[in-house]
This record gives C-alpha cells, sequence and structure tokens, in this order.
C-alpha cells in the first residue's frame, strides 16, 4: 500500500503544499496566495487567519486525491512571525503579527543596546540587537500596545499557531526559538530567564514546549479530520522556520554547501558545526539534529518582493505571475550595467549584514533615455548584488557553488546573472528545493518512513550554470560600486529618518 506525506510551508505571500509519496514521488501540489499589510513606511503587519485558512484549504484539497487513511504524516514550516502571534487563553487570535519584515522596533533596540552588552547578547544567544529579531517587537508591543501584550496568553509563530488549532498542541521549533533572538540561549537549547528578566519581557507568554522537526508536534483531533479529509490521529510535525526546510528540501542534512534561497526575501546559508558568530549573520539552530548543527545565514528583507512591486507599479498590463517572465524575456538585450541605472534592493531597510533599519530603496543614475527594462534589469542586477554580498560573509571556504531555490530561481535570465555576479557555479533542483519539500522529508524521517540517508536521491539537480568570465569580470567593478553607493547614502537615511 502506498503510503502519503504533506509537506506545507506557510510563506509570506502565499501558502504552498505538496502531497509526495515516502519515496519521494510528488503527487500533487497547489498554492494560496495572500497578502500582508504595511500601514506605515518599514512595518509589515500579518493576519494568522489568512495562515489557517489557506493550510485548511490546501489540505482539504491535497487529501481528496488519495485515500484518508494512506497519508502518514503532516510537515508545516512557516515564515519567521517575528513578534509571532498574539492569541488569548482561549487560543483565539486578537492582533496581527509583525512579521520578519517589520522594522518598527528601533528604539527598543537601542534600549537593548544599554541594557545587555554585545558581548553577553553574543555569547548567549549567537545574535545580536536589530528590529528584525522577534524579542525587540515584543519589547515595542509591551511598550506601545500595552493592553494587547498583557491580554495574550502565548506569542506564537505562524507553524506554531496553525498546528494548535489542528492538534490542540502548544510547540515551538527550535529554529523558531533560536531566530526569535536575545532570549533564546543557544547553548542550552532554551530560553534564557536572566535575558528574559533584562529585557523585562515575560517567560510564560513564549511556547514552553520545544520539538524538533523530527518529532511529533501533536495529533489531527476528530473535528478537523473529519473537515479536511484525513485520519484523526495524524502526526504532525513542526518544522520550524521555512528557510530551514528550503534548505532540507535541497538534500543537505549535514554540514557543506552554501544554499540561497530566493523568494519573497533572500536567505544566503551556510550549515556548520559551530555557529559562525561576529560575523553580523543570523543564526539559530538547524532544522534537522538541531542539537548539532547550526544555521548561519545572511539575507536580504527584500528580493522577488522587489520585482513584484515593479510589475505592479510600472507594468500593470501584467499579474504578479506573468510580469517577471514577459519582462526578462523583453529586458535580455539590457547590457551589465543596466545602461547606467544601479538600484540599492533596500525597500524595507535591511538586515543581515547591513542591519540598517532608516536606509531605503534607491535608484542611481535615472535620465531620460532610461527605459523601465533598464529599470527591471538593474532590479534584477541588485538582487544579486545582494546575493553576492551576503554570500561573501561566510569568507572563502564556501567553494565554487551554490545551490539556488525558490520562486526566482525559476528565471533563466536571474539565475545566470547570479552566477555571473558571484562568480560562482549555480546548481538548480528539479524540485525547486522548496520548503514544503524539506517538511514533507522532516516529516518522513520522524515516522521512520523516509531513511536521511536516500534524501539525496529525491533532490534532482537540473540545471548546472557556470558564470561567464567576461561577464564576472565587468560584475565585479559594478559591485564596487554598489558597495560604495550604500556606504555614501547610509549616513542620508540616517539623518534623513530624524526629521
Amino acid at each position: 500500500m502506498t503510503q502519503y506525506i504533506l509537506g506545507i510551508d506557510i510563506g509570506t505571500s502565499g501558502t504552498k503544499a505538496m502531497l509526495l509519496t515516502t519515496s519521494g514521488e510528488v503527487v500533487a501540489q497547489k498554492k494560496d496566495n495572500y497578502s500582508f499589510d504595511t500601514p506605515y513606511p518599514g512595518w509589515a503587519e500579518a493576519n494568522a487567519l489568512d495562515w489557517l485558512n489557506a493550510v485548511t484549504s490546501l489540505i482539504r484539497t491535497l487529501a481528496s486525491h488519495v485515500d484518508d487513511v494512506d497519508i502518514v504524516a503532516i510537515g508545516i514550516d512557516g515564515l519567521y512571525g517575528g513578534s509571532g502571534i498574539p492569541v488569548d487563553a482561549s487560543g483565539q487570535v486578537i492582533g496581527p503579527a509583525l512579521i520578519w519584515m517589520d522594522r518598527r522596533a528601533t528604539k527598543e533596540t537601542e534600549e537593548v543596546k544599554k541594557l545587555i552588552s554585545k558581548s553577553e547578547l553574543i555569547s548567549v544567544t549567537a545574535n545580536g540587537a536589530d528590529p528584525y529579531y522577534g524579542y525587540t517587537k515584543l519589547m515595542w508591543l509591551k511598550k506601545n500596545k500595552p493592553n494587547l501584550y498583557a491580554k495574550t496568553d502565548k506569542f506564537l509563530p505562524p507553524e506554531s499557531y496553525v498546528i494548535s488549532e489542528l492538534t490542540g498542541e502548544i510547540s515551538i521549533n527550535y529554529s523558531a526559538a533560536g531566530n526569535l533572538g536575545g532570549v533564546f540561549d543557544i547553548n542550552k537549547g532554551s530560553w534564557s530567564p536572566k535575558l528574559i528578566k533584562k529585557l523585562n519581557l515575560d517567560l510564560d507568554k513564549l511556547p514552553q514546549k520545544f520539538v524538533t522537526s523530527t518529532e511529533p508536534a501533536g495529533y489531527i483531533l476528530k473535528t478537523w479530520a473529519e473537515r479536511l479529509g484525513l485520519k484523526t490521529g495524524t502526526p504532525v510535525f513542526n518544522t520550524g522556520v521555512d528557510v530551514g526546510p528550503a534548505t532540507v528540501g535541497t538534500g543537505i542534512l549535514e554540514p557543506g554547501q552554501v544554499t540561497v534561497a530566493l523568494g519573497t526575501s533572500m536567505n544566503a546559508a551556510l550549515v556548520t558545526k559551530k555557529p559562525q558568530i561576529n560575523k553580523d549573520l543570523i543564526i539559530w539552530p538547524y532544522a534537522y539534529k538541531p542539537q548539532e548543527y547550526y544555521y548561519n545565514f545572511a539575507g536580504a528583507n527584500t528580493a522577488g518582493a522587489i520585482v513584484a512591486w515593479f510589475v505592479k507599479e510600472f507594468s500593470r498590463e501584467f499579474d504578479e505571475n506573468s510580469g517577471p517572465v514577459a519582462l526578462d524575456s523583453q529586458s535580455l538585450d539590457i547590457p551589465i550595467g543596466s545602461n547606467g541605472v544601479l538600484v540599492l534592493p533596500f525597500f524595507m531597510g535591511e538586515r543581515s549584514p547591513l542591519w540598517d533599519s532608516d536606509v531605503r530603496g534607491t535608484i542611481f543614475g535615472v535620465s531620460l533615455k532610461t527605459t523601465r527594462y533598464d529599470l527591471y534589469n538593474a532590479f534584477q542586477e541588485a538582487i544579486a548584488y545582494s546575493v553576492r554580498q551576503s554570500v561573501e560573509q561566510f569568507g572563502s571556504s564556501i567553494g565554487d557553488t551554490i545551490t539556488l531555490v525558490g520562486g526566482v530561481s525559476s528565471s533563466k535570465k536571474m539565475v545566470q546573472m547570479i552566477a555571473d555576479v558571484t562568480g560562482k557555479i549555480i546548481l538548480t533542483t528539479k524540485s525547486g528545493g522548496e520548503a514544503n519539500l524539506g517538511s514533507a522529508i522532516l516529516a518522513g524521517i520522524g515516522i521512520k518512513a523516509v531513511d536521511a540517508k536516500n534524501v539525496s536521491k529525491w533532490i534532482k539537480i537540473d540545471r548546472k550554470i557556470f558564470p561567464n568570465p567576461d561577464n564576472h569580470e565587468l560584475y565585479n567593478k559594478y559591485f564596487v560600486m554598489y558597495k560604495k553607493a550604500y556606504n555614501s547614502i547610509s549616513g542620508f537615511y540616517h539623518e534623513f529618518s530624524t526629521i
């Protein structure tokens, strides 16, 4: 009898689900889209019910392909939910989640630096102080939304909230706890009461049950099983922050290869046995074997998001899906350097490695001869420069190849551009290295239906793109200007933000 696993990825702009066999054969896939709110510059909020509705709708649709008794596990990951979703004692959502993209907690970040030394913060958590981290967002909520904070029983990451609804069990994956930042002791694998007290936060408002990605976080309740076409008691695995399972989805179950995930945002990651501290990276326990491996990454707040914005504002004859495809084709002849246009892609400030909340997206070199295709090409080059800047944080020992996953990896033009800018051989996978695939793999390992040693057979490299040496040499010059452009304008934005 064939058995099946559901892998579900709750993303920033949409949820993707995959139904596959325990031998890795994909049976069906589907995606539901939604949006998030940006009520003020630098703010980004999301509605938890959008996530729950998308997940349950997708499960219902995909489960209809097979008998309910044959679905033996579900793995669910989610975007980095920042503050988490505030729920009251009855589990009801009482406010939005301040997601990873939100940069409002600037004053709280400065307060952290006064309360805790950088050396202590790094030694305990391996991470620094920045509005990106959930703990600074919690500080903002306690100060600016005291009634909401007081009424909140728990702040739950996206995947934790959905799993609690489906199973009645509250948990947090080690990766999500580590990504919350300054209140998680990465050495002990638990919350740090000492730092929580110094930051004047409340330990009891955080989930208390830590889980790995390969142990059940709960089991489907009868009421949901009947509604979704599942078997009551089907195990559900909390696989944590999406970029971890996305890396697992490329076949990485041990330290080594650099992976770049390009979706709404960009994450360049390296799995190691020891955390790479003091490199301005974001660090948390890896999705697989979190007590042994660490996930070290740098990345851009906005990658595919600026392409989507460009299509919406400047190419309205296309939708969000057809626009990038059409513009890729129409901009193929634009030369390196985009006819003198250079873009800084920091439309929502920037996290690692720049850690700058004030900087914004900037377009240099526009003239009366500039076309929208010049601009579009410059937006793509900006993403490629950001990839290179992030990857270089890992030092010179990363090798000659980068595995590229995520929606942007479907653009042949973009993939070649990243190869030319970085000078690295770019590998893409047939599966796309999606987080939902990684979550399914982790759930399969958890029920012992999948052997971790055989996972690499599931991942098929479908393209190997080599850099063009001449293009790389020219891009080296533009990359210098890209970094110089930020250094020359960062002071302006810091001053400008005070007005």
